[in-house]
């Protein structure tokens, strides 16, 4: 017998079983990724990056707008003053109080100013230096004609502060007062229709204070008379109750186009005037109807301001009761509206012969829920369930059979592949 096998048997080829085992694992990991994703959702691999955060208004007034854009985004009222040592000023110290206000700069380059009673202060033209560290105001008269220009110098203004600095003395110029305003929504005087916003809604009296702030009852002798419900009519015509719905008095009424009067002419049934009472207007808002009151003229620092707010109480006599509908006519040859043939007594009940008591022999079967179907309810066999019966959320069960089977044929193709590669691999 040879010591060595014949020349023409090649050695059986050396195999890496740490590198099969490697791919086959590989393989593994591929196939249960692949079979995971059938099974798990993937909106959330697929959610959109949500990117940069929006930047605000205030961030684009803050950094991007020119000094007289910010100037001109709002109104501003005057909430302070400091000194040059940082130390307050109060707002009505002689150096401060011709600076204190409501400002509104337009964007076309005219400016109105009003004192903290809306009463009229200045207007004219304004600008902003181009690097925002000085204004201009150019003060006009009614025709047009200057009256003054000034320029001062501008320390602060963002979207939230707007400070520019007056020194009262310009032989002391490290003597001065920075005059600070803040964004304010107050409603530009004369820009508003007080008619229109007294109409707008009806009054209920709330409240009373006399001079001191101290409230007043409204049962007060000399408050009681002002008590009620008050609804101006935009036709220029009120009506007035007391508080338990009773009729007070009614006329024509009116709001000086400043809003700071209202007048109202009592008339009676025939339209004849009873009498006219004008009294002045402490407050009027959307939110806010106040007037005031002098009991004693001879004592005119002696008031009681009458204060009213919304209310949705309805005016009383306007609400009219719908009359109740009439029957319906029946018909008097049958007793029963639902039975058609007076010769039965049960419409689900047919003749002799047929194998479905819901069905005649002589006409064919009418589905449920048509016009002609008897009223009585169709019967279903065995004790089964109508089909009105069955539970709604039987309705999703083929969406999810259909989602399953489909996740089952991509993992069983999943499955298929995996097995030919690992014989491949073998």
């Amino acid at each position: 017998m040879p010591a060595h096998a014949p020349s023409y048997f090649s050695p059986a080829p050396i195999v890496d079983k740490t590198r099969h085992h490697r791919s086959r694992r590989a393989v593994l990991s591929s196939a249960a990724f692949a079979a995971a994703l059938c099974v798990f959702p993937v909106s959330a691999a697929f959610a959109a990056d949500p990117g940069p955060q929006p930047v605000t208004a205030t961030d684009i007034a803050s950094v991007s707008a020119a000094p007289a854009q910010l100037l001109a985004s709002t109104a501003w009222e005057t909430t302070g003053a400091v000194d040059q040592n940082g130390a307050p000023v109060a707002l009505d110290d002689p150096a401060v109080r011709n600076f204190v206000g409501w400002a509104y700069y337009n964007t076309d380059g005219t400016f109105t100013m009003y004192n903290l009673d809306d009463t009229p202060k200045m207007q004219g033209d304004w600008e902003v230096s181009p690097d925002g560290t000085t204004r201009t105001l150019v003060a006009k008269d009614a025709t047009g004609t200057t009256l003054f220009t000034r320029v001062v110098p501008i320390t602060v203004l963002t979207a939230e502060e707007f400070t520019y600095r007056i020194v009262p003395d310009t032989a002391q110029p490290d003597v001065y007062v920075d005059i600070i305003h803040t964004p304010t929504t107050h409603t530009e005087p004369g820009t508003v229709d007080y008619s229109q916003l007294l109409a707008s809604t009806a009054w209920e009296t709330t409240g009373a204070v006399d001079q001191n702030g101290a409230p007043v009852a409204l049962d007060d002798p000399a408050v009681r008379n002002f008590v009620g419900w008050a609804y101006y009519n935009t036709d220029g015509t009120f009506t007035m109750y007391n508080l338990d719905d009773t009729p007070k008095m009614q006329g024509d009424w009116e709001v000086s186009p400043d809003g700071t009067t209202r007048t109202l002419v009592a008339k009676d049934a025939t339209g004849t005037t009873l009498f006219t009472r004008v009294v002045p207007i402490t407050v009027l808002t959307a939110e806010e109807f106040t007037y005031r009151i002098v009991p004693d003229t001879a004592q005119p620092d002696v008031y009681v301001d009458i204060i009213h707010t919304p209310t949705t109480h309805t005016e009383p006599g306007t609400v009219t009761t719908d009359p109740e509908p009439e029957p319906e006519p029946t018909d008097p040859g049958t007793t029963d509206p639902g039975t058609t043939d007076p010769g039965t007594t049960d419409p689900g009940t047919t003749g002799p012969g047929t194998t479905d008591p819901g069905t005649s022999t002589e006409e064919p079967a009418v589905p449920q829920g048509d016009p002609r179907s008897p009223s009585k309810p169709a019967t279903t066999a065995g004790g089964a369930k109508a089909p009105e019966q069955l539970a709604v959320t039987g309705a999703d069960i083929p969406a999810l059979a259909g989602v399953a089977a489909a996740a089952l044929a991509l993992l069983g193709g999943t499955t298929a592949v995996v097995a030919r590669v690992l014989r491949r691999a073998q």
